[in-house]
């Protein structure tokens, strides 16, 4: 989810500790920012320390002036077949391609399964919003490249990772049984820093150092992290250092779903606000906490799930009216490739 959802549950968590909200209204509410902080810290720790300390076995680098699909699949063959032969994790690193200062480049990795094929399309120049640019595809002969591997390739995903604006993506390539190598997007991330256990570690030197209170102000956030990240399409490390594979998600929603990060704040300003109205010496309302949810937080929960459903319902009319339009081909699954600083 967005940094404003996790910031914004870490501090609705932090609500229910004893005497958190009793501080609070007195003006005393530095205890609920540091909670906030801890409710981001699991992404700040992958974002700001963890990426920079990752390998690069293999590193994808086109020419953004002439980019040679063929060239590029090559390489990731290499990288699968490197780590089928060694029984290692390979991670490959692509970079973007910028052309000017708000035109870039966008190319495309797919995997073929079935017939354990690599391919590299390159699409058209988009701007930093990611808006294509009509007519900018490159001649069909220097569109796309295909290179087989020897191994199976397991890929989740059904459809292919978008490489466009500002730095691109890490993938690795792990060994799996029966001759395969599944294909593991980012997969730095969400590894250590999303885990019940590192929560449960940094508890303890909080309460060590400075009492139960912090230890529960600090270890509470962070597991709201790691707990609302597991509904989403991708997991965690959750036991690390005792496991050593990240999860798959609940489902639920996607990270980046506009609804699940409103209805995530939202959610979390009525508990701050409930706590707080309870712990007040001249109460705002005096309504219970069915009432109180029911109305504002259940009718807003209503009226999005009509219009999710009706939306749907119209989408689908949409798509069979104009079945040309391959709309979903254009979407990642589940992540923003483009993230992190302009590569120069």
């Amino acid at each position: 989810m967005k940094g404003i959802a996790h910031f914004s549950i870490g501090v609705a968590v932090a609500t229910f500790i004893p005497g958190v909200m009793e501080s609070a209204v007195q003006g005393h509410t530095y205890d609920l920012l540091v909670a906030g902080a801890f409710g981001l810290l699991p992404d700040t720790l992958d974002f700001k320390f963890a990426r920079f300390f990752e390998k690069e076995d293999f590193v994808v680098d086109p020419d953004p002036f002439d980019p040679d699909p063929q060239a590029m699949a090559q390489t990731i063959a290499d990288a699968i077949n490197t780590a089928n032969r060694t029984g290692k994790e390979i991670r490959v690193k692509f970079h973007t391609m910028q052309l000017a200062p708000d035109r870039w480049q966008k190319y495309e990795i797919g995997f073929d399964t079935e017939n354990r094929e690599v391919i590299v399309k390159i699409g058209p120049v988009v701007s930093t919003s990611q808006q294509p640019f009509e007519g900018t595809e490159p001649p069909p002969d220097k569109a796309e490249g295909r290179v087989k591997v020897k191994p199976g390739i397991i890929h989740t995903h059904d459809k292919p990772s978008r490489v466009d604006i500002l730095s691109g993506p890490t993938i690795g390539f792990k060994p799996r049984s029966g001759d395969n190598v599944e294909v593991v997007f980012i997969p730095w991330h969400r590894q250590w820093s999303h885990s019940f256990t590192l929560g449960l570690y940094l508890g303890l030197a909080a309460w060590i150092l400075f009492g139960w209170y912090w230890a529960l102000m600090v270890a509470l956030p962070f597991w709201a992290h790691v707990a609302v990240d597991c509904m989403g399409f991708m997991g965690g490390n959750l036991a690390w250092p005792f496991t050593k594979e990240r999860t798959s998600g609940l489902k639920l929603f996607h990270a980046s779903a506009p609804l699940a990060n409103f209805f995530g704040v939202w959610t979390s300003g009525l508990i701050i606000i409930y706590n707080a109205n309870a712990v007040a010496h001249q109460p705002q309302f005096s309504m219970g906490p069915l009432k109180y949810f029911g109305i504002w937080l259940g009718i807003p929960a209503l009226i999005s799930a009509l219009y999710v459903y009706f939306g749907k319902k119209h989408r689908k009319l949409k798509e069979e009216q104009e079945q040309e339009r391959e709309l979903l081909d254009e979407i990642s699954d589940g992540a923003e490739l483009g993230s992190g600083n302009v590569r120069r």
